[in-house]
């Protein structure tokens, strides 16, 4: 019942080419499944922020190595303006809710630069956005959609559409698709993603480990317990710090949001220790941009090579 309700949305956009969004969260892989089945080319874009937790950084490479050796267009998008960067180069202070830098310079501006780059001006970007995610995320899809229909589909441009067949799905319905399915590109079930990047409970977050914008990290909190590996709980520890220095104007430039010589010296500090306490928060940048680690925290570099990852020549990687 659940795929056929979704094929009916997908029929909608089956003209155009499909790019489909896909984070490693539960929504995005249940969309990825869904698609996967469908029989209709896409491809696969993921925007790589760099600072994963371990489990979700080996499943969301798992999964992509898997659909690029099937032949699915896998493109990873790495961020020119990557986390450290933007915070030892322009000196901007750790994101919070006053200062949300980080959401396009990740994730919108690169995906709006695939295309460009890729030469594709007509599509249909598939989402798993959902409006029982959050009250808040409710809002911004019913604020951005306004007449749209029970499908969710928003013009972002006169030739690009925006696709959400997921949209009024519960989270009891992720879960038991889930449950119910194995993954279509390799047979495999989805025990790995449910009761070790979920730790069994659906409400746990994916996202980066140096989001600075929640105040409690009770995903960290979950980690440390279902993993039974105390350093998450210092990770949070060390985060938690790292949030006080973007909210304490102490530590800025004067009526600036970016930070002083005080603040730039204490955000680099608490680095240092964050990925010495768990290197495998470095398996991103190890991969994808280890020289930026060796420009701006080079006491940690000696970490890099045990964390870098392999992937297939097949999946295509951009720094955009």
């Amino acid at each position: 019942m659940f795929i056929k309700s979704v094929f009916e949305r997908l029929k909608i956009a089956e003209a155009l080419p499909w790019f489909l969004a896909f984070s490693g969260g539960k929504d995005s892989t249940v969309l990825l499944d869904i698609v996967y089945r469908y029989g209709k080319s896409f491809a696969v874009i993921h925007n790589e922020e760099l600072l994963k937790l371990p489990v979700h950084f080996e499943w969301v490479y798992g999964v992509l190595s898997r659909l690029a050796e099937n032949g699915v267009d896998v493109h990873v998008v790495v961020p020119k303006e990557d986390y450290l960067t933007v915070v030892f180069e322009k000196r901007y202070s750790p994101p919070g809710h006053a200062f949300l830098w980080c959401t396009a310079r990740f994730k919108s501006r690169p995906t709006a630069r695939l295309a460009k780059e890729l030469s594709v001006r007509k599509y249909a970007l598939l989402t798993a956005v959902r409006l029982e995610e959050s009250a808040h995320r409710a809002a911004g899809i019913k604020a951005r959609c306004g007449a749209c229909n029970a499908y969710y589909i928003q013009l972002l441009r006169d030739d690009v559409i925006h696709l959400a067949p997921i949209v009024d799905w519960s989270t009891n319905e992720v879960i038991a698709y889930l449950k119910t399915h194995r993954q279509p590109w390799s047979g495999e079930d989805y025990g790995f993603l449910l009761e070790r990047v979920y730790c069994g409970e659906p409400s746990v977050r994916t996202g980066c480990s140096l989001c600075t914008v929640v105040g409690r990290d009770a995903m960290l909190e979950r980690y440390a317990q279902c993993l039974n590996d105390p350093r998450y709980l210092k990770v949070a520890q060390l985060k938690q710090k790292l949030r006080e220095i973007g909210l304490d104007w102490d530590m800025r430039m004067y009526r600036s949001k970016k930070l002083n010589d005080r603040g730039l010296a204490a955000t680099r500090e608490l680095l240092l220790e964050i990925f010495d306490t768990m290197p495998e928060l470095l398996s991103g940048y190890a991969t994808f941009k280890p020289h930026v680690v060796e420009k701006h925290l080079p006491e940690i570099s000696h970490h890099l090579a045990r964390v870098a990852v392999r992937l297939p020549d097949s999946i295509r990687i951009y720094e955009l």
